[in-house]
C-alpha cells in the first residue's frame, strides 16, 4: 500500500467513528473517491493550475495526485500530439506512482488489472479533443490503407481527450477507433467494480471562464449539503421518424424515472424546442433535443438553473468547443448557471451517445456524475465528454437519503411535493391522488401545476387543464402564470380542441403581454389556426 493510501486508510477510519450512523456511509464514500481521484492541468496555462488546486482543496485530494502536463492549450490536437503530450506521460506517470495493477498477460504482454485511480478531472486549459488522422485521398485515387483501425466507424478516428484517456490502461498503445464500455449499463460503484481493470471515469471542469468553473465546483458541494430539488423539463420532439426515434423513447423514459423518484416534470412533445418566452424556472433538470444552439427558452429573462443543476441537450456538436459562451449547448448551459453536463466534441452518431435514461437513473439512485455519464455511454475512444465535477452526486443513495437534512430555506414546498410522490411508490394513480390532495391542502400553485402535469402525463387531459387554471390563477409571478396557460393550449392542441385553445390564446393576448410572450401567443395561434394561402392574383394565372 502506498503512503498516500495508508494516510487515507486512517482518515476513512476516523470519518467512520466520529459520524452519525445516517453520514457514515456518506463520508465513507466521498473520502474513498477522493483518494481515488486525480487532477491533471496544463502547465503552459496559470489558471489551470490555480483550478486544479482549488478543487483539489475542495474534495480533500491528496496533493500527490495533483499533476501538471505540458500540452498544447488549444482545444483540438493532434494524435501525435495526444500521444507525446498526454498519453505517454501519463503512462510512465501511472508505472511509476504504482496506481496501475499491472500483471504478465497470456501473451507476454503487460496487462492493467486494477487501478488505484479510478476518477480522473481534466481542468480548464487542457485540451478538449483529438483531430483526426485522415487524409483525404488525392481526386480519382483510392484512400491510402490505415492499419490498427478495426473498431472505426466509417474510417473515423477523431475522438475527445477524456475518452482517449479513460482506457489509458488498454495494453494497445496505439489504437485506432472507438472501443466498446465495460462499464456501459453497470450498476456498481466503479470503486467496487471487478469487471472494468483499468477504466478511468474522466471528466472535465472546463468552461468559457475560470470563474464559471469555480461556480460549478462550488455549486455541486452546494447541491450535495442542501439537496437539488425543483423541476426537471423534458423537451421531446415527438418525430416519428425511425431514426430519432430512439432519443424520444430516452426522454420519456427518463420523464417517468423522474416522477417515480419525487422529481415533478414539465414535459413538451412539440418538434420546436422549449420557445422563447416559456419560462423555465426552479430547473433541478434539463433533458432535450434538437436544435444547433442554446435558443428559445435557454435565454434571458426567464431562465433560471439551481444550484447544481445537470442539463442536457442531444446535439451531435454539442461540445465542439467550451470557450465561447454562445456556441452550441454546453458552453452556454455552463455558462448560463448549470453544474454538469454531457455532450459529443465531433458527430457521434445517435446511439453511440449517452443513453440519457440511463444516465438519469443513475444520478437519481445516488451514483456520482462520472459514474452515471460512463454507465449511459456505450462506446469510449469516442467523442464523449462529460464536463463537470467526476465527484458530484446530486442525488443521495436510498440508503443514506434523510429528510431532515439541512435545506434551503426555500426548499420546503419541494421537499412536500418530493415526499408526495416517493409515497406512492411509483404508482401513478396513487401518486396524482397524494398531489391531489397536497394542493387542496396547500393551496400551492406549485402543488396545483405539478398535480396538472402528471395528470397530462398520465393520460388525463381535462383533469390536467383544470389543474393548471388552478396553477395559473394562484402564481404571483407572472412567467409561472403565463407558463401554465401555454401548458394548457399544448394540451388541448394534443387532443385536438383547437376552439378551446385558440380562445385561451385570445383572452391572453388581450392583456398586456412583454414582446416574446405576446410572440409566443401569435406564433402558436399562426401554429393552431394557419392563416388561408392567398387567392392567385389575374398576373399570376396561366393563360
Amino acid at each position: 500500500m502506498t503512503a498516500s493510501a495508508s494516510r487515507f486508510s486512517l482518515l476513512l477510519l476516523l470519518a467512520w467513528v466520529a459520524a452519525p450512523a445516517g453520514a457514515q456511509t456518506e463520508r465513507l464514500r466521498t473520502t474513498r473517491e477522493a483518494a481515488a481521484t486525480l487532477v491533471i492541468f496544463n502547465v503552459r496555462d496559470p489558471e489551470s493550475r490555480a483550478l486544479a488546486d482549488y478543487y483539489a482543496e475542495r474534495r480533500a485530494i491528496p496533493p500527490e495526485q495533483i499533476i501538471g502536463l505540458d500540452c498544447p492549450q488549444g482545444e483540438e490536437i493532434t494524435r501525435q500530439q495526444y500521444i507525446d503530450t498526454i498519453e505517454a506521460p501519463l503512462r510512465r506517470l501511472f508505472e511509476r506512482k504504482k496506481w496501475w495493477d499491472i500483471r504478465n498477460a497470456f501473451d507476454d504482454e503487460n496487462e492493467v488489472k486494477g487501478s488505484f485511480i479510478r476518477y480522473v478531472a481534466l481542468m480548464r486549459g487542457m485540451p478538449l479533443k483529438v483531430q483526426t488522422t485522415i487524409v483525404p485521398p488525392a481526386p480519382d485515387k483510392p484512400a491510402p490503407p490505415r492499419p490498427n483501425n478495426d473498431n472505426g466507424i466509417n474510417g473515423r478516428d477523431e475522438a475527445s481527450v477524456d475518452s482517449e484517456i479513460a482506457v489509458l490502461g488498454d495494453n494497445k498503445v496505439e489504437r485506432f477507433g472507438m472501443v466498446v464500455n465495460p462499464y456501459f449499463r453497470r450498476f456498481t460503484p466503479i470503486l467496487d467494480s471487478a469487471v472494468t481493470s483499468g477504466l478511468l471515469l474522466v471528466c472535465r471542469l472546463d468552461a468559457p471562464s475560470a470563474d464559471t468553473v469555480r461556480r460549478m465546483i462550488d455549486d455541486s458541494l452546494y447541491a450535495e449539503r442542501y439537496g437539488l430539488h425543483g423541476w426537471a423539463y423534458v423537451d421531446r420532439r415527438s418525430i416519428p421518424d425511425e431514426k430519432y426515434k430512439l432519443g424520444d423513447e430516452w426522454l420519456q423514459n427518463l420523464a417517468t424515472e423522474c416522477w417515480n423518484n419525487g422529481i415533478p416534470v414539465i414535459l413538451d412533445n412539440m418538434p420546436a424546442v422549449f420557445p422563447a418566452g416559456f419560462a423555465i424556472t426552479d430547473a433541478a433538470l434539463y433533458y432535450g433535443w434538437y436544435d444547433w444552439a442554446a435558443g428559445g427558452a435557454m435565454g434571458p429573462p426567464y431562465l433560471r438553473f439551481r444550484r447544481g443543476a445537470v442539463a442536457v441537450h442531444i446535439h451531435s456538436f454539442s461540445a465542439s468547443t467550451l470557450r465561447d459562451p454562445q456556441a452550441n449547448w454546453v458552453a452556454p448551459l455552463l455558462t448560463r448557471g448549470v453544474a454538469a453536463t454531457i455532450g459529443n466534441v465531433y458527430e457521434p452518431y445517435l446511439d453511440l451517445t449517452a443513453h440519457l435514461d440511463i444516465f438519469n437513473e443513475r444520478l437519481l439512485k445516488g451514483f456520482t456524475f462520472a459514474e452515471s455519464a460512463y454507465m449511459s455511454q456505450p462506446t469510449l475512444s469516442w467523442m464523449n465528454v462529460a464536463v463537470g465535477d467526476p465527484l458530484y452526486r446530486p442525488f443521495p443513495a436510498a440508503d443514506i437519503r434523510n429528510w431532515n437534512r439541512e435545506t434551503e430555506d426555500d426548499a420546503a414546498p419541494w421537499l412536500a411535493l418530493e415526499k408526495n410522490l416517493l409515497r406512492a411508490k411509483r404508482n401513478p394513480l396513487a401518486q396524482t391522488l397524494s398531489l391531489a390532495k397536497l394542493a387542496q391542502q396547500s393551496g400551492s400553485p406549485l402543488d396545483y401545476e405539478a398535480l396538472g402535469m402528471l395528470q397530462s402525463f398520465t393520460g388525463e387531459p381535462r383533469e390536467a387543464i383544470a389543474s393548471l387554471e388552478a396553477a395559473g390563477s394562484l402564481y404571483q409571478s407572472p412567467p409561472e402564470a403565463f407558463r401554465t396557460i401555454i401548458e394548457r393550449v399544448r394540451i388541448l392542441q394534443s387532443i385536438g380542441d383547437k376552439t378551446t385553445a385558440l380562445k385561451l390564446i385570445d383572452r391572453a393576448t388581450q392583456r398586456a403581454q412583454p414582446p416574446e410572450r405576446a410572440k409566443l401567443l401569435a406564433d402558436l395561434r399562426t401554429e393552431i389556426s394557419p392563416p388561408p394561402s392567398p387567392s392567385p392574383t389575374a398576373t399570376d394565372k396561366k393563360p
